[in-house]
């Protein structure tokens, strides 16, 4: 293969090693997201009244008692919470996943077209190759 074709598919490469990061990122917020969801559904069928310890940084706990789970304090951008319903606050961080998982596809397309653009520049240039080859034989 031509440099210019090792370039070609280096870059490539590149492109697909980023988005392959940003899937990784992407699976990681599901994966809080999911956890979260879990966990509110966890806390509203243990009712009013029960004892759980909530984690206060990384190496504390402190017992507290449940409450009514009519409201949730979601996060809805850089800095900013809104207290939402129960109900409303499932819905919102379910639509969030959805709409992470669906981005997660984009991506995954996006990888799946940088491969076959590698395929398409070997290919050509294995073609030339064989091209300029054929030219060589035939001028002896």
């Amino acid at each position: 293969m031509t440099t210019d074709v090792n370039e070609i598919v280096r870059a490539y490469i590149s492109q697909i090693e980023g988005l392959r990061a940003e899937i990784a990122r992407l699976d990681s917020l599901v994966a809080t997201l999911r956890q979260s969801l879990a966990t509110l559904k966890s806390l509203k069928e243990l009712g009013e009244g029960k004892v759980v310890l909530v984690p206060v940084g990384s190496i504390a706990q402190v017992e507290m008692k449940l409450e009514k789970m009519d409201k949730v304090v979601v996060s809805v951008g850089q800095n900013i919470s809104a207290e939402l319903s129960y109900d409303e606050a499932l819905k919102y961080i379910e639509n969030e996943i959805k709409k992470l998982l669906a981005f997660r596809l984009v991506l995954e397309q996006a990888i799946a077209e940088l491969y076959a653009k590698i395929e398409k520049a070997i290919n050509e240039a294995k073609k030339e190759e064989e091209n300029e080859g054929e030219s060589e034989k035939g001028n002896e």
